[in-house]
């Protein structure tokens, strides 16, 4: 493994981007160390996308304004300034015209580690060959639509690292354990759990879904070992105080841990905040990260971890049996 340090408030983390596999180093040698930039930059590289899913939280309307060279500069920059990963989305990342040669340039150029969050129809077999060896992760996100079990099995078989992102809906709670064991089946190691953002009131869980979600989540960590790694979204914060963490935080880190650009060049705390903050280059980009207070604001959108109640008083949510 080649270890890149990253410092941390008080700790030190360690980072591998060949397995993404993390150590966090903590005590009396550490105690000085202060954090000098975010740890991941999530890059909506475009807005185009081939699918049109109605819980999707896109700007339909924003523009797509980057070109592969830029966002190379800009992510290179964000690379010296000591940034561990760039997470592509969009949109569909896939549609961004050189998306694979920028990938491939970022992993011989620079030690990023780059990864793609994409719903896997445009990842074909010669993708999957042109990427292999050269990309920190690809990320499937599970549809109902999206021919998920056919694209795991493709990445499976290519040997490339990847995972799964499954939003958690009151509606898909009663499959939650068949899901991941058939993902498990498919070759699939890594499933990450996503909580929904936005003003659907069906969407979102009540307070006795997320206990009960959270139980489960337990028991199938226990089931499974190491058969699989089970994470969760950030955004659940405390509703999943029952399950380990890496970072012993209450917050999510949104502004500070890991930013969003969008594909119209503005800075966000997360894909889900209103306050958008234009930039044009790494050194811009820095420059808010280190003094932008309103990065540590909670998002208004109902489902944010930072918002009292978390933003669910503005929607009326499902009932469930467990529900307080």
């Amino acid at each position: 493994m080649t270890w890149r340090r990253f410092p941390l408030d008080g700790a030190l983390l360690l980072f591998d981007r060949v397995s993404g596999q993390n150590a966090l180093c903590d005590g009396p040698e550490t105690a000085h160390l202060r954090q000098r930039a975010p740890r991941a930059v999530q890059f909506g590289v475009t807005n185009r996308c081939n699918l049109a899913c109605t819980f999707c939280s896109r700007d339909v309307a924003a523009a797509s304004t980057w070109t592969a060279e830029e966002a190379f500069v800009l992510l290179a920059g964000l690379a010296e300034a000591g940034v561990l990963e760039v997470a592509f989305g969009g949109g569909e990342p896939f549609a961004f015209k050189g998306l694979d040669e920028l990938i491939v340039r970022l992993w011989e150029e620079t030690p990023l580690a780059p990864s793609v969050t994409t719903n896997g129809l445009l990842l074909d077999e010669g993708r999957l060959r042109r990427l292999r060896g050269r990309i920190g992760q690809l990320r499937i996100s599970l549809y109902d639509d999206n021919e998920w079990r056919a694209t795991v099995a493709r990445c499976a078989g290519h040997g490339v690292r990847f995972g799964v992102n499954y939003l958690v809906t009151p509606a898909r709670m009663a499959t939650l354990e068949a899901v991941v064991l058939e993902l498990v089946a498919l070759g699939c190691a890594d499933v990450l759990l996503l909580s929904y953002n936005g003003n659907d009131r069906e969407l979102h869980l009540s307070p006795g879904q997320a206990r009960d979600l959270a139980g489960r989540v337990a028991l199938l960590h226990r089931a499974l070992g190491a058969q699989v790694d089970l994470k969760l979204d950030v955004c659940w914060g405390e509703r999943m105080a029952t399950v380990p963490r890496l970072f012993d935080r209450v917050d999510c880190g949104a502004g500070r841990d890991f930013i969003t650009i969008t594909s119209e060049r503005r800075l966000q705390a997360c894909s889900f905040h209103h306050v958008e903050i234009p930039v044009g280059s790494a050194a811009e980009v820095m420059d808010v990260w280190r003094t932008s207070a309103a990065l540590a604001s909670p998002a208004r959108t109902p489902g944010c971890a930072r918002e009292p109640g978390y933003g669910l008083t503005r929607v009326r949510l499902p009932t469930s049996s467990g529900a307080a």
